[in-house]
């Protein structure tokens, strides 16, 4: 029979939701215990950018991003039905992986005050009673008065999201000297029919592309690497390059399936689950705002928590607040996503080569959290 533990309040999952959700508690003096089913620092899908909210939000948390390696990106590059003119990014932004990122902001949840329990995994949530909820796992079951769903891409029984189409990989590279160069800098984006795939240096000038395709072009191609970096360096002359004597630094990518890109949470799950991250809205990752949005649910949970604001409240706000991104992210798929509308957005690069530079400019500007604000410190007692 498995061990309960009471505790106040209990985050599932250790990524960056989930971390900054206890950063901001612990440091507030509340007690809260992160459960993370790994043991040590791993790899996960993620293209690995950082917008200028993104770093911003990761520096409010006390984490430098400048010592833990990231480089500097400040221009784009895009490949749809055609190449276009580099364009200089809006923003400043950073390449870091998550290996680095992730452990770095657990560490800090650690320094503040959390309790940090690793190599758990968490089977499913269950009220108890009305005040209470029981998060089980095989060997314990832990019992809180508020719980924070932090489990990213992975959902628990009984608190799934739609099952989406796409699946996503994630490829580390030592590229060859002249290629390499060619992304330092730069974040590169390549569209394609039936999917896309971004590339950008981090710590160690090591390359990370990160792509996604639907489940029936993956069918065709299949799932071992040199189907999967044929099939891309087919996609775009910058790929191929990049690609070509590229050195995998591991065997095969990493992948996750059924990703329900545009997903927002309607629908509270109970009083006392915060869901956060990717398990209350998952932004098409092309927009590279992913992590602002994790990072800031996250922190916006814990307040609420501090608050005593109910789930449902705290839920209703952050997504009435993220239906603008959304709604852009989900024009810059219809933009760029098939193949008559990259037709189409070639055709018009080139009557009018002004103009796809302007739009890329605008979108990004439109899919980014530009109207947060960084929390005020609470007062201390």
């Amino acid at each position: 029979m498995a061990r309960v533990t009471s505790l106040p309040c209990i985050v599932v999952g250790g990524g960056p939701a989930g971390a900054a959700c206890a950063i901001e508690l612990a440091r507030n003096g509340h007690r809260v215990t992160v459960v993370e089913k790994t043991r040590t620092a791993h790899h996960k899908v993620c293209g690995e950018f950082l917008s200028i909210e993104a770093q911003a939000l990761i520096a409010y948390l006390g984490v430098d991003v400048g010592s833990l390696g990231a480089t500097e990106v400040h221009s784009f590059s895009l490949v749809c039905g055609g190449d276009f003119p580099i364009i200089e990014l809006p923003f400043r932004a950073a390449g870091l992986s998550r290996f680095s990122l992730d452990e770095a902001l657990l560490q800090a949840a650690a320094q503040a005050g959390a309790e940090v329990v690793r190599g758990v995994s968490v089977t499913g949530l269950a009220m108890k009673g009305t005040d209470s909820i029981a998060v089980r796992s095989p060997a314990e079951e832990f019992h809180a008065g508020g719980v924070v769903l932090a489990t990213g891409k992975h959902d628990l029984r009984g608190c799934g999201r739609p099952k989406g189409s796409v699946l996503a990989f994630k490829m580390q590279l030592r590229a060859a000297g002249a290629h390499a160069a060619k992304l330092r800098n730069l974040v590169h984006l390549s569209m394609f029919p039936g999917g896309y795939a971004g590339a950008c240096l981090v710590e160690g000038s090591v390359a990370t592309i990160c792509w996604l395709i639907e489940q029936r072009l993956f069918n065709n191609i299949g799932v071992a690497w040199p189907a999967q970096a044929a099939h891309l360096a087919r996609q775009s002359g910058f790929l191929s390059d990049l690609l070509a004597g590229a050195q995998p630094l591991w065997e095969k990518p990493v992948a996750i399936a059924a990703i329900p890109h545009s997903f927002m949470r309607q629908y509270p799950i109970s009083p006392l689950i915060y869901p956060v991250g990717d398990q209350l809205a998952v932004i098409p990752s092309y927009t590279g705002d992913g992590m602002s949005i994790a990072l800031h649910s996250g922190i916006a949970a814990a307040r609420a928590i501090l608050d005593g604001t109910p789930a449902g409240e705290f839920q209703h706000s952050i997504v009435r607040g993220l239906r603008r991104q959304m709604l852009w992210a989900r024009a810059g798929n219809l933009l760029f996503g098939t193949s008559p509308a990259q037709a189409m957005t070639g055709a018009i690069a080139k009557a009018f080569p002004w103009a796809v530079p302007k739009l890329i400019t605008f979108i990004v500007n439109a899919t980014r959290m530009r109207s947060f604000k960084l929390p005020p410190p609470i007062p201390r007692q």
